[in-house]
């Protein structure tokens, strides 16, 4: 469950000295599992994935014709996702961002470039939670429920396929991954094609995915939520960062990248603790969150943040719906929103039958006894619950890959990871990179 870090990138301001390397042949960074999330693998670390020119493309799709464009998103009238294109015969791999995440951003950046590298046609797809997803390609528009979810993104790569990528690409063999909630939805989809055929997916990774949506979610709302109770703590925080984030700047000579290479040497000049990294991961996930709700409360006119019939202008005050949709956790969107929608068709249904839902509890069988889905995680990746981890050892057996360290999705651009990744599907990265 990917969440983005756009707003809070730079506040590793508020990092500590740099631990020693671990006592193991694993050459990613000694840091703990909250670090490791939040300043992911340095460039020197890192395979060359660099690419000359823009060999991308921008598509768009109209899934649903019927579905009314509001006169305040007009831009998302369709959706969009990206295609790295191959001269000649190719496998193609379709790509799934995690949570809240469009078809860019640097974990995309990192699947796009490495995949294509190694000779594959690429298709980065946004994640159902994403805004764009929810207004133009979710069915339900209340995402969260991973086997329906799972179908909507099923339905656009056909389409997609089928509509323009039949047309222009000569594909040999069709593969599918993605990371953290994408890697969840990555078995749905491997499950889903064993029963549809449409593309006959040789492989699917599924890289850092929660077990439980609902466990890993409730994990991220108490990482700001238990640390931050109060609006004065709250803006002491936001002092502090926004202090360190200064001194940090004025020391930086020429211009500044927030990637990995100036979040791991603000590390070392800063001492923070866990709970001030749990806190930046947790109102990370918060935002995305909060842009969740309120989509979905506005598209189901559900009237829990925005009263029904509300006509706003574009220049309206809508301050009160953000404090509103700000204190509502994902707890509260399972509860008032996500559950009551589903009970509207089915009244039987329970709050305990769609968390099985939102689990790859529900597809246990089939990924036991499937040889075609396999899985990389980190053991101190900090959205999985105790014992996730060994359920999935047990689980996927010796398709599992568990690395001894990297957070949620930090290590993903590490050398060994993306060569490993690689070799999955049977490829790898041209000599020298």
């Amino acid at each position: 469950m990917k969440f983005r870090f756009s707003v809070v990138a730079a506040a590793m301001a508020m990092a500590s000295s740099l631990a020693v390397a671990a006592d193991d042949d694993y050459g990613f960074p000694d840091l703990d599992g909250f670090a490791a999330t939040v300043i992911a693998t340095p460039k020197e670390l890192q395979p060359d994935l660099s690419i000359k020119g823009r060999p991308f493309r921008l598509r768009s799709l109209t899934v649903f014709p019927e579905r009314p464009v509001s006169k305040y998103v007009w831009y998302h009238d369709k959706l969009r996702y990206l295609v790295f294109p191959q001269k000649g015969p190719a496998p193609l791999i379709f790509l799934i961002a995690g949570t809240g995440s469009s078809y860019h951003g640097p974990h995309m950046t990192t699947l796009y470039t490495a995949f294509y590298l190694a000779g594959f046609h690429v298709v980065g797809l946004p994640s159902p939670t994403s805004f764009p997803f929810m207004m133009t390609a979710s069915s339900t528009m209340v995402p969260g429920v991973l086997d329906d979810d799972s179908r909507d993104l099923y339905r656009v790569m056909k389409m997609a396929w089928e509509q323009q990528l039949s047309k222009k690409l000569d594909v040999t063999d069709f593969y599918v991954t993605g990371y953290s909630l994408g890697g969840a939805q990555t078995g749905y989809l491997m499950m889903l094609d064993e029963q549809e055929k449409a593309f006959n997916f040789k492989k699917g990774l599924m890289i850092n995915p929660p077990v439980s949506l609902y466990n890993s979610a409730l994990l991220l709302d108490s990482y700001l939520r238990d640390n931050i109770t109060t609006g004065t703590e709250a803006q002491l925080f936001w002092r502090q960062l926004m202090t360190a984030m200064g001194e940090e700047f004025a020391n930086t000579q020429g211009a500044v990248n927030l990637g990995p290479d100036f979040l791991y040497k603000v590390y070392r000049n800063r001492r923070p603790n866990d709970q001030d990294l749990a806190t930046l991961i947790g109102l990370a996930f918060a935002i995305t969150a909060q842009n969740m709700v309120t989509v979905a409360d506005v598209m189901t006119e559900s009237g829990y943040i925005v009263p029904v019939g509300t006509t706003a202008r574009i220049t309206a005050d809508v301050s009160d719906y953000f404090i509103v949709s700000a204190r509502t956790p994902f707890r509260l969107y399972f509860k008032d929103l996500l559950v009551p929608y589903y009970q509207r068709s089915d009244p039987d249904i329970t709050d305990d039958d769609l968390i099985q839902r939102a689990s790859l509890y529900s597809i246990e069988e089939f990924l036991r006894t499937t040889d075609k889905v396999g899985v990389s995680h980190n053991v101190d990746d900090i959205i999985m619950k105790e014992g996730e981890i060994d359920w999935l050892v047990d689980v996927m057996g010796d398709r599992a890959r568990i690395w001894p360290r990297g957070g949620h999705c930090g290590n993903m651009a590490y050398r060994d990871n993306v060569e490993h990744m690689l070799a999955f599907f049977g490829a790898s990265l041209p000599e020298g990179r």
